[in-house]
Protein backbone atom coordinates (compact mmCIF):
# COMPACT_ATOMS: atom_id res chain seq x y z
CA UNK A 1 0.00 0.00 0.00
CA UNK A 2 1.52 3.71 -0.27
CA UNK A 3 -0.05 6.45 0.94
CA UNK A 4 -2.64 8.70 -1.12
CA UNK A 5 -0.75 11.79 -0.96
CA UNK A 6 2.70 10.43 -1.79
CA UNK A 7 0.72 9.17 -5.17
CA UNK A 8 -0.68 12.72 -5.51
CA UNK A 9 2.76 14.12 -5.63
CA UNK A 10 3.66 11.71 -9.00
CA UNK A 11 1.63 13.62 -11.00
CA UNK A 12 2.07 17.38 -9.64
CA UNK A 13 5.74 17.01 -10.65
CA UNK A 14 4.11 15.55 -14.08
CA UNK A 15 2.11 18.53 -14.86
CA UNK A 16 4.93 21.17 -13.48
CA UNK A 17 7.60 19.53 -15.74
CA UNK A 18 4.90 19.52 -18.75
CA UNK A 19 4.32 23.17 -18.08
CA UNK A 20 8.27 24.22 -17.60
CA UNK A 21 8.79 22.40 -21.51
CA UNK A 22 5.76 24.31 -22.93
CA UNK A 23 5.45 27.46 -21.14
CA UNK A 24 8.64 28.10 -19.01
CA UNK A 25 9.27 29.17 -15.74
CA UNK A 26 8.76 32.64 -13.82
CA UNK A 27 11.36 33.88 -16.01
CA UNK A 28 10.16 31.91 -19.15
CA UNK A 29 13.25 30.08 -19.23
CA UNK A 30 11.98 26.75 -20.71
CA UNK A 31 13.24 23.30 -19.84
CA UNK A 32 13.65 19.98 -21.87
CA UNK A 33 10.76 17.57 -23.08
CA UNK A 34 10.03 15.64 -19.99
CA UNK A 35 11.06 11.61 -20.42
CA UNK A 36 9.50 8.77 -18.81
CA UNK A 37 10.83 7.67 -15.77
CA UNK A 38 10.45 3.86 -15.21
CA UNK A 39 10.37 2.54 -11.44
CA UNK A 40 14.02 1.72 -11.19
CA UNK A 41 14.69 5.63 -11.85
CA UNK A 42 12.07 7.50 -9.43
CA UNK A 43 14.35 7.36 -6.01
CA UNK A 44 12.09 9.95 -4.32
CA UNK A 45 8.43 9.86 -2.53
CA UNK A 46 7.22 12.85 -0.55
CA UNK A 47 4.80 13.48 2.32
CA UNK A 48 3.32 16.93 1.78
CA UNK A 49 1.97 16.50 5.49
CA UNK A 50 3.35 15.60 8.82
CA UNK A 51 2.69 15.48 12.42
CA UNK A 52 5.60 16.32 14.60
CA UNK A 53 4.77 13.89 17.48
CA UNK A 54 5.76 11.31 14.39
CA UNK A 55 9.07 12.29 14.49
CA UNK A 56 11.13 11.63 18.05
CA UNK A 57 14.11 9.66 20.02
CA UNK A 58 15.71 9.18 16.37
CA UNK A 59 12.71 7.67 15.04
CA UNK A 60 10.39 8.76 12.46
CA UNK A 61 6.95 6.97 11.52
CA UNK A 62 6.20 7.22 7.91
CA UNK A 63 2.98 6.36 6.97
CA UNK A 64 2.05 3.26 5.11
CA UNK A 65 5.86 2.04 5.99
CA UNK A 66 6.12 2.39 10.05
CA UNK A 67 8.75 3.21 12.43
CA UNK A 68 12.37 3.57 10.89
CA UNK A 69 15.38 4.71 12.83
CA UNK A 70 17.44 7.64 11.39
CA UNK A 71 20.75 9.16 11.86
CA UNK A 72 20.34 12.32 12.52
CA UNK A 73 22.97 15.17 10.02
CA UNK A 74 21.52 18.10 12.54
CA UNK A 75 19.45 18.30 15.89
CA UNK A 76 16.10 18.94 15.34
CA UNK A 77 14.80 22.01 17.11
CA UNK A 78 12.55 20.71 20.53
CA UNK A 79 9.54 22.74 19.02
CA UNK A 80 9.29 20.33 15.93
CA UNK A 81 10.27 17.24 17.50
CA UNK A 82 7.11 17.07 19.28
CA UNK A 83 8.20 18.68 22.40
CA UNK A 84 5.73 21.28 24.00
CA UNK A 85 8.89 24.28 24.16
CA UNK A 86 8.09 26.36 21.64
CA UNK A 87 4.13 25.93 20.57
CA UNK A 88 4.43 28.84 17.72
CA UNK A 89 7.96 27.64 16.91
CA UNK A 90 8.89 24.83 14.02
CA UNK A 91 6.84 22.82 12.18
CA UNK A 92 7.43 19.87 9.83
CA UNK A 93 5.87 20.84 6.41
CA UNK A 94 7.03 17.85 4.24
CA UNK A 95 9.03 14.69 4.45
CA UNK A 96 10.75 13.01 1.40
CA UNK A 97 12.46 10.19 1.28
CA UNK A 98 15.52 9.60 -0.99
CA UNK A 99 17.09 6.46 -2.19
CA UNK A 100 20.48 7.17 -2.84
CA UNK A 101 24.21 4.60 -3.71
CA UNK A 102 24.43 4.38 -0.04
CA UNK A 103 21.33 3.86 1.57
CA UNK A 104 18.00 6.73 1.90
CA UNK A 105 18.40 9.44 3.25
CA UNK A 106 15.13 11.40 4.73
CA UNK A 107 14.79 15.16 4.31
CA UNK A 108 12.79 17.43 6.87
CA UNK A 109 11.07 20.79 5.46
CA UNK A 110 10.78 22.98 8.19
CA UNK A 111 9.18 26.23 8.71
CA UNK A 112 9.23 28.48 11.57
CA UNK A 113 7.82 32.02 11.47
CA UNK A 114 9.37 33.36 14.60
CA UNK A 115 12.74 33.10 12.39
CA UNK A 116 13.14 37.14 11.67
CA UNK A 117 14.41 37.84 7.77
CA UNK A 118 18.20 38.81 8.09
CA UNK A 119 19.10 41.73 6.65
CA UNK A 120 21.46 42.89 4.43
CA UNK A 121 24.26 44.27 6.92
CA UNK A 122 27.52 44.47 5.35
CA UNK A 123 30.79 46.91 4.46
CA UNK A 124 30.48 47.73 0.39
CA UNK A 125 34.21 48.70 0.72
CA UNK A 126 34.69 45.20 1.95
CA UNK A 127 34.81 43.62 -1.38
CA UNK A 128 37.18 40.68 -3.42
CA UNK A 129 36.71 39.85 -6.84
CA UNK A 130 37.08 36.21 -7.54
CA UNK A 131 38.19 34.77 -11.33
CA UNK A 132 36.92 30.89 -11.47
CA UNK A 133 39.93 29.09 -13.47
CA UNK A 134 40.64 25.33 -14.53
CA UNK A 135 44.35 25.50 -13.45
CA UNK A 136 43.97 27.37 -10.18
CA UNK A 137 39.81 27.10 -8.66
CA UNK A 138 40.05 31.12 -8.34
CA UNK A 139 42.34 33.50 -8.02
CA UNK A 140 41.19 36.47 -5.88
CA UNK A 141 41.66 40.18 -6.28
CA UNK A 142 43.72 39.95 -2.90
CA UNK A 143 46.25 37.61 -4.42
CA UNK A 144 45.22 34.24 -2.88
CA UNK A 145 45.07 31.68 -5.44
CA UNK A 146 43.20 28.27 -4.60
CA UNK A 147 43.77 25.07 -6.52
CA UNK A 148 41.30 23.44 -8.31
CA UNK A 149 41.76 19.96 -6.51
CA UNK A 150 39.75 17.99 -10.01
CA UNK A 151 38.20 15.30 -7.44
CA UNK A 152 36.88 13.82 -10.83
CA UNK A 153 40.09 13.44 -12.18
CA UNK A 154 41.84 11.83 -9.27
CA UNK A 155 39.67 9.29 -9.09
CA UNK A 156 39.13 8.47 -12.79
CA UNK A 157 40.88 4.91 -12.67
CA UNK A 158 38.95 3.74 -10.14
CA UNK A 159 35.80 4.60 -12.07
CA UNK A 160 37.09 3.49 -14.91
CA UNK A 161 37.73 0.33 -13.26
CA UNK A 162 34.18 0.29 -11.69
CA UNK A 163 32.57 1.29 -15.00
CA UNK A 164 34.04 -2.02 -16.91
CA UNK A 165 33.05 -4.29 -14.32
CA UNK A 166 29.44 -3.18 -14.93
CA UNK A 167 30.06 -3.81 -18.49
CA UNK A 168 31.12 -7.03 -17.93
CA UNK A 169 28.52 -8.47 -16.19
CA UNK A 170 25.01 -9.75 -17.84
CA UNK A 171 22.38 -7.65 -17.89
CA UNK A 172 19.57 -8.15 -15.43
CA UNK A 173 21.60 -10.33 -13.30
CA UNK A 174 22.36 -9.86 -9.81
CA UNK A 175 26.26 -9.57 -9.85
CA UNK A 176 25.60 -6.50 -12.06
CA UNK A 177 23.16 -5.14 -9.64
CA UNK A 178 26.20 -4.85 -7.27
CA UNK A 179 28.50 -3.54 -9.85
CA UNK A 180 25.92 -1.23 -10.73
CA UNK A 181 25.64 0.00 -6.63
CA UNK A 182 29.45 -0.13 -6.36
CA UNK A 183 30.11 2.30 -9.41
CA UNK A 184 27.29 4.67 -8.29
CA UNK A 185 29.02 4.86 -4.84
CA UNK A 186 32.29 5.83 -6.62
CA UNK A 187 30.45 8.78 -8.03
CA UNK A 188 28.99 10.04 -4.99
CA UNK A 189 31.51 9.90 -3.01
CA UNK A 190 33.51 12.06 -5.69
CA UNK A 191 29.89 14.60 -5.52
CA UNK A 192 30.22 14.58 -1.76
CA UNK A 193 34.15 15.45 -1.51
CA UNK A 194 33.66 18.34 -4.26
CA UNK A 195 30.38 19.98 -2.72
CA UNK A 196 32.49 19.92 0.66
CA UNK A 197 35.12 21.29 -0.68
CA UNK A 198 32.81 24.46 -1.96
CA UNK A 199 31.03 24.41 1.41
CA UNK A 200 34.23 25.29 3.03
CA UNK A 201 35.89 27.58 0.23
CA UNK A 202 32.64 29.89 0.59
CA UNK A 203 33.20 30.08 4.26
CA UNK A 204 36.83 31.16 4.15
CA UNK A 205 35.84 33.74 1.35
CA UNK A 206 32.95 35.06 3.54
CA UNK A 207 34.98 34.96 7.01
CA UNK A 208 37.06 37.41 5.70
CA UNK A 209 35.15 39.20 3.59
CA UNK A 210 32.17 41.01 2.96
CA UNK A 211 30.84 41.56 -0.50
CA UNK A 212 32.13 38.60 -3.27
CA UNK A 213 32.52 39.68 -6.83
CA UNK A 214 31.96 36.89 -9.76
CA UNK A 215 31.67 36.78 -13.24
CA UNK A 216 28.07 35.81 -14.50
CA UNK A 217 28.75 32.58 -16.36
CA UNK A 218 27.11 31.03 -19.18
CA UNK A 219 28.35 27.39 -17.65
CA UNK A 220 25.68 25.18 -19.51
CA UNK A 221 27.47 26.77 -22.34
CA UNK A 222 30.93 25.71 -21.26
CA UNK A 223 29.88 22.87 -20.37
CA UNK A 224 28.96 21.65 -24.21
CA UNK A 225 32.36 22.66 -25.01
CA UNK A 226 36.00 20.87 -25.22
CA UNK A 227 36.14 21.77 -21.41
CA UNK A 228 32.90 20.02 -20.83
CA UNK A 229 34.77 17.48 -18.48
CA UNK A 230 36.92 19.84 -16.61
CA UNK A 231 34.04 22.44 -16.18
CA UNK A 232 31.69 19.72 -14.77
CA UNK A 233 34.45 18.36 -12.17
CA UNK A 234 34.80 21.76 -11.07
CA UNK A 235 31.34 22.78 -10.50
CA UNK A 236 31.00 26.33 -10.77
CA UNK A 237 27.33 26.24 -10.37
CA UNK A 238 27.21 24.64 -7.27
CA UNK A 239 29.74 26.44 -6.03
CA UNK A 240 28.73 30.01 -7.09
CA UNK A 241 24.90 28.81 -5.89
CA UNK A 242 25.85 28.08 -2.30
CA UNK A 243 28.42 30.81 -2.02
CA UNK A 244 25.22 33.04 -2.81
CA UNK A 245 23.26 31.36 0.07
CA UNK A 246 25.81 31.21 2.52
CA UNK A 247 26.27 35.16 1.87
CA UNK A 248 22.58 35.46 1.94
CA UNK A 249 22.03 33.86 5.61
CA UNK A 250 24.79 35.80 6.91
CA UNK A 251 23.40 39.53 5.81
CA UNK A 252 26.69 39.83 2.98
CA UNK A 253 26.31 39.26 -0.55
CA UNK A 254 27.48 38.19 -4.26
CA UNK A 255 27.54 40.61 -6.85
CA UNK A 256 27.37 39.09 -10.44
CA UNK A 257 29.15 41.38 -12.92
CA UNK A 258 29.65 41.26 -16.84
CA UNK A 259 32.53 38.65 -17.88
CA UNK A 260 32.71 40.47 -20.86
CA UNK A 261 36.87 41.06 -21.51
CA UNK A 262 37.42 40.58 -17.60
CA UNK A 263 40.75 38.86 -18.79
CA UNK A 264 41.41 41.23 -22.12
CA UNK A 265 41.10 44.53 -19.90
CA UNK A 266 44.03 46.17 -18.21
CA UNK A 267 43.10 46.52 -14.19
CA UNK A 268 45.10 49.42 -14.02
CA UNK A 269 44.50 52.00 -16.87
CA UNK A 270 41.58 50.29 -18.98
CA UNK A 271 43.26 49.91 -22.09
CA UNK A 272 42.19 46.84 -23.91
CA UNK A 273 45.24 44.30 -24.67
CA UNK A 274 44.18 41.17 -27.26
CA UNK A 275 45.96 37.56 -25.82
CA UNK A 276 45.62 34.08 -26.78
CA UNK A 277 44.44 31.84 -23.75
CA UNK A 278 47.59 30.70 -23.81
CA UNK A 279 49.28 33.64 -22.46
CA UNK A 280 49.18 33.43 -18.64
CA UNK A 281 50.89 36.74 -18.36
CA UNK A 282 48.76 40.26 -18.63
CA UNK A 283 51.66 43.17 -20.25
CA UNK A 284 49.72 46.47 -21.02
CA UNK A 285 51.70 48.56 -23.40
CA UNK A 286 50.06 51.43 -22.42
CA UNK A 287 51.02 51.87 -18.64
CA UNK A 288 53.38 49.15 -18.82
CA UNK A 289 51.72 46.98 -15.73
CA UNK A 290 52.61 43.50 -16.21
CA UNK A 291 51.08 40.72 -13.61
CA UNK A 292 49.46 37.55 -14.06
CA UNK A 293 46.45 36.82 -16.31
CA UNK A 294 44.02 36.03 -13.39
CA UNK A 295 44.97 38.50 -11.41
CA UNK A 296 44.04 41.01 -13.51
CA UNK A 297 40.77 39.61 -14.72
CA UNK A 298 40.09 38.97 -10.70
CA UNK A 299 40.70 42.97 -10.04
CA UNK A 300 38.92 43.87 -13.01
CA UNK A 301 35.63 42.00 -11.37
CA UNK A 302 36.22 43.45 -7.94
CA UNK A 303 35.86 47.43 -10.07
CA UNK A 304 33.02 45.84 -11.74
CA UNK A 305 31.45 44.33 -8.59
CA UNK A 306 31.85 47.73 -6.74
CA UNK A 307 30.50 49.77 -9.63
CA UNK A 308 27.62 47.59 -9.80
CA UNK A 309 27.12 47.63 -5.71
CA UNK A 310 27.28 51.43 -5.91
CA UNK A 311 24.73 51.72 -8.47
CA UNK A 312 22.51 49.15 -6.67
CA UNK A 313 22.68 50.70 -3.08
CA UNK A 314 22.39 54.52 -4.52
CA UNK A 315 18.92 52.92 -6.28
CA UNK A 316 17.53 51.25 -3.23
Amino acid sequence: MIHSQVLQEIPKKVEIAFDRWLKGDVNGKKSGRPRFKGKNQYKTFTYTQFKKYHFANNKITLSKIGDVKVILHRQIPDSASGSDVGASGFDIKTVSVTKKADGYYVSLSLDDKTVPTIKPDFDANNIVGIDVGLIDFYVASDGVRVKAPKFLRKAERRLKSAQRKVSRRKKGSNRRKKAIIKLAKQHKKVADTRKDFHFKTAKSLLNKYEVVAVEKLNIKGLAKSKLAKSVNDAGWGQFISILSNKAENAGLKVVAVNPNGTSQECSSCGNKVIKLLSQRIHTCPNCKVSLCRDLNASLNIKNRGTHDLKAQLMSS
